[in-house]
């Protein structure tokens, strides 16, 4: 275990254990002593005077092998900071320091809670020593990286460049705070749960999580609108006032180590009513009319109580070969002849559905159906 006490000089002594094949040595040096600030290549260092004064310098020199296996227990202090800007966090695991940054961001400080005693310090990146990228390492021994990139995401180490004792971890995680969700809802039916989706315009890079309530009103109670998994980026309201005129009010806040943000998103359930496309589409001849033909399909299963919500239909259509498309006016019927097509030609043809009250909006479009008209013998 480093220990500290004064030497004969006044500088601070400082101590280790260290073994070697089974055996184990206690030794101690002052801090201004030739074994202990002697030259370490490949290490950004800084170097911390018995007066007080602190200094730092570089070397670019290869690394010397170590004989001996170093073995150490360390209780060190947490890693403090002033800092003021809200980009910035960290939060300590054993003698790991997670901290998170801002992408872009012109400066990031690792700190390096030095003990007393220890003359320099240097820096390692994943474990290996050498030029760190983009670096300085300041008069307190902290290491500041510039214009940060995913690139420098990594483990970051300082140790005691006598010893090679790692005095302190840092794993920097780089990303971006949340921005506002991108928020839609919408129910295949008036009797249907009202499904939620958001996004993110932005990757944040990080691990990020959504919280999900909303209210019946903005005075109303607050619930829950649930999630299928954690981490999903949608969820569900199975409760809902049919012909309210009081809006529901979704709250959807992304959450990462970074920041928070919180999108709100009012609606009425006639407003969101969004039905599946319709089903069973085919297209089929019409005995000698070679420029006709004969279009059925079924309204969405998803649909329910079509005798009291009874939905409209539009047909897109076009001949084979051809970019043009034509749309037909809306009709509720669930079938449709189509005329004035060339003999002998192929269509293709899907239809969408919307609420017959004209709430909503309409369906995506169906799967394709294609055929052609009949051709005498």
């Amino acid at each position: 275990m480093p220990g500290q006490a004064g030497g004969e000089s006044g500088n601070p002594l400082f101590c280790w254990e260290k073994a070697a094949r089974g055996s184990r040595s206690h030794q101690c040096g002052e801090a201004g002593s030739p074994r202990m600030t002697r030259s370490r290549p490949d290490l950004l260092r800084a170097r911390i005077l018995s007066e007080g004064i602190i200094s730092y310098t570089t070397s670019l020199s290869l690394a010397l092998d170590m004989p001996w296996i170093l073995t150490l227990t360390l209780l060190l202090p947490t890693c403090s900071a002033s800092y003021k800007d809200p980009t910035w966090l960290q939060k300590e695991e054993d003698l790991v320091v997670q901290q998170y940054a801002t992408l872009e961001l012109a400066e990031v400080l690792l700190k390096c809670p030095a003990p007393e005693g220890v003359s320099t310090v240097e820096w390692r990146a994943n474990h290996t020593a050498g030029l760190i990228w983009k670096v300085s390492v300041r008069e307190d021994g902290s290491l500041a990286l510039r214009n940060v990139s995913l690139a420098q995401e990594a483990e970051y180490s300082c140790h005691d460049p006598t010893t090679g004792q790692v005095l302190h971890k840092v794993y920097l995680k780089l990303g971006y705070p949340p921005e506002k969700p991108s928020i839609q809802c919408f129910a295949t039916s008036y009797a249907s749960p009202i499904n939620c989706t958001w996004k993110l315009e932005t990757e944040t890079h990080l691990d990020t999580s959504f919280l999900t309530t909303y209210r019946h009103g903005m005075d109303g109670e607050e619930h829950e609108c649930v999630q299928a998994s954690s981490g999903a980026n949608s969820c569900s309201i199975a409760d809902v006032q049919l012909f309210s005129i009081v809006p529901y009010v979704l709250n959807v806040t992304a959450v990462n180590p970074l920041g928070t943000s919180t999108s709100l998103f009012p609606f009425l359930m006639n407003q969101i009513i969004k039905p599946d496309p319709p089903e069973d589409l085919k297209v089929s001849t019409i005995p000698r009319e070679s420029r006709k033909l004969r279009l059925d399909w079924k309204p969405p299963s998803s649909w329910l109580f079509l005798e009291y919500f009874p939905l409209k239909y539009v047909i897109r259509y076009s001949r084979n070969g051809t970019d043009n498309s034509k749309m037909t006016r809306p009709s509720e019927q669930t079938s449709f002849v189509l005329t004035g097509i060339h003999p002998g030609a192929t269509y293709h043809v899907q239809v969408a559905a919307k609420d017959y009250l004209d709430n909503g909006e309409y369906s995506a479009w169906s799967s394709p159906a294609s055929g052609a008209a009949w051709m005498p013998e």
